[in-house]
């Protein structure tokens, strides 16, 4: 649809000399045919009646794709594209590895996850994963040189608090036995403690100074508790289907901050404070803040600048994702306003920033150990879709079909909302959900699977192919779309609709028990089905299944 929408503008600005686009042109449905152009847009740059314009355009315009034009109500401009021909230019483009999207060129990191060390990843990073994940394979699909990224958590006090609580309350024998279990009951443990013991806040902050003083006991039990945590939650990304190109952390950036914050304060950018610590005050509405405590520790933000500018200037990273939550939003305003008055090249950097992820029952905190893991998410929306599986040979989709469901429940809901998490809302198996967009792909797989015969666009369409015909048009517009907003809700939500429209041609139209030129004709549109559907599940991350 997508082309035909430029072809209508370039026409029309051939015919007028004005300089509409693309977007100008609206895709309507049924009596209004399958394309209009608001001719009202136009009225007061040309100093004429809207219909007046459309009637110009519908006796001028000469394109062998279209079957007839109306002028409607105020001046709408509806064009009627001749089906064989929306046919095989669609399945021309769909056909494509591409889709006939326009490849796009230049190299981007995706930075997702980024779980803290010493913690289970809970509920809140289920919508951090598979968006950034899902932004990931949007923009490799569409050509982007793109690299994943884990910016893990792996420094700062609370990792000195984790090894005064180890060294105080922990057991060697939990800790082997049972590494990340033991380490999150001290790192729960050290916040209780600290409510009756106000000193204990020194007491961390002090090994968190070893830590960063390379201290080897110190430095020697953080590096254990870094590794375990890796090793942890590398099975929570295997069963979600997520892989990184690359693990760092804010470990790794030290000398490069430690450079930074010399340049800054060179520049007078960062300012010195009487008790050593360093802090930025900002021009702008934005309040000031601290970059380096008085005992010497560098703050989160620090490290960030640092980081943004290697990305920048080292690694020639053209585009820089941050998927972060909203709470965030304030920190990264301030980034990337330290990085403009250092002189450090932000373009290209963008914050993701997505709505949160409440629990019904009240707000998460790992601090008091109120959280509901991310495996433990897992399980129940696989155990739930175990429930829904009548035959033994199909339980091993289980866990594609559960973690789907999880999937398209996070993703379908556009980032900038928030999502009040419900267990019978998120893994319902339904109508708007992943396993129905599953089904649909697989009912249609199944069909094809019967027949060796080819599809062919033969014959007159009956409107509910033409429907369904003209929805899959549109799948190349909606990823170009998606990448445009960083926003996989467009892919998902578009998906729903084109399942929704799939299941009503399943049910009136008949395939291989139709007339030769009909079923021909309906299996050419399923073999654009299970194209677009398939694809489209990927770019979600979303498995395909052989049977359901």
């Amino acid at each position: 649809m997508k082309y035909f929408k430029q072809e209508i503008a370039d026409e029309i600005n051939s015919i007028l000399e004005t300089g509409i686009d693309e977007n100008d042109i609206e895709i309507t449905e049924g009596e209004r045919g399958d394309l209009a152009f608001p001719a009202m847009k136009l009225s007061g740059e040309l100093n004429k009646n809207p219909r007046e314009i459309g009637n110009k355009i519908k006796e001028a315009f000469d394109k062998d794709f279209i079957k007839k034009i109306d002028v409607a109500g105020p001046g709408f401009v509806n064009f009627f594209i001749k089906p064989e021909t929306l046919a095989n230019k669609t399945a021309e483009k769909l056909k494509s590895d591409k889709l006939g999207i326009e490849e796009r060129s230049g190299k981007v990191l995706v930075e997702f996850s980024s779980p803290n060390v010493a913690k289970p990843m809970h509920i809140g990073h289920f919508r951090n994963n598979v968006l950034g994940d899902s932004i990931q394979r949007m923009m490799d699909f569409v050509g982007y040189d793109v690299y994943s990224e884990n910016y893990i958590g792996d420094w700062g006090t609370q990792y000195g608090k984790l090894v005064y609580a180890y060294k105080e309350f922990g057991s060697r024998e939990k800790f082997e036995k049972e590494p990340m279990e033991h380490l999150y009951e001290l790192y729960v443990k050290f916040h209780e403690e600290m409510d009756e013991d106000e000193d204990l806040v020194e007491k961390g902050r002090l090994w968190a100074n070893k830590i960063e003083e390379g201290d080897e006991e110190a430095f020697e039990l953080w590096k254990k508790f870094r590794e375990v945590s890796i090793e942890y939650h590398k099975e929570d990304y295997h069963r979600m289907g997520i892989y990184f190109d690359r693990w760092t952390g804010e470990s790794k950036i030290l000398d490069d901050t430690k450079e930074v914050l010399e340049e800054g304060v060179e520049k007078n950018v960062i300012q010195k404070d009487e008790d050593g610590s360093l802090y930025v005050e900002f021009d702008s509405d934005l309040p000031a803040t601290v970059l380096k405590k008085s005992d010497g520790t560098t703050l989160y933000l620090s490290r960030d600048i640092a980081n943004l500018k290697k990305r920048k200037e080292k690694e020639g990273f053209d585009l820089n994702f941050y998927v972060v939550g909203s709470e965030q939003d304030l920190h990264f305003k301030q980034l990337f306003e330290i990085c403009e008055m250092m002189d450090i090249n932000t373009e290209g950097c963008e914050h993701i920033s997505y709505g949160l992820l409440n629990l019904k029952e009240g707000s998460m905190s790992s601090r008091e150990g109120n959280i509901v893991r991310l495996s433990d998410l897992i399980d129940k929306a696989v155990e739930k879709a175990e429930k829904k599986i009548s035959s033994e040979k199909l339980m091993k989709n289980a866990e594609k079909i559960g973690i789907g469901a999880l999937k398209y429940a996070n993703l379908s809901v556009t980032k900038q909302k928030d999502i009040e998490f419900d267990w019978e809302e998120v893994l319902t198996f339904e109508g708007d959900s992943g396993p129905y967009l599953q089904y649909s792909n697989t009912r249609a797989r199944s069909i094809l699977k019967k027949t060796d015969e080819k599809g062919a666009f033969e014959g007159e369409f009956e409107e509910v192919e033409y429907s369904l015909l003209k929805k899959m048009s549109m799948f190349p517009g909606i990823i170009e779309d998606a990448v445009t907003s960083r926003e996989p809700a467009k892919i998902a939500n578009y998906l729903s609709g084109l399942c929704e429209q799939f299941n009503s041609f399943y049910h009136e139209c008949p395939v291989l028990d139709a007339e030769e030129k009909d079923m021909r004709r309906r299996l050419a549109l399923l073999e654009i089905f299970d194209k677009v559907t398939t694809q489209g599940m990927k770019l979600l991350g979303i498995e395909t299944l052989d049977e359901m």
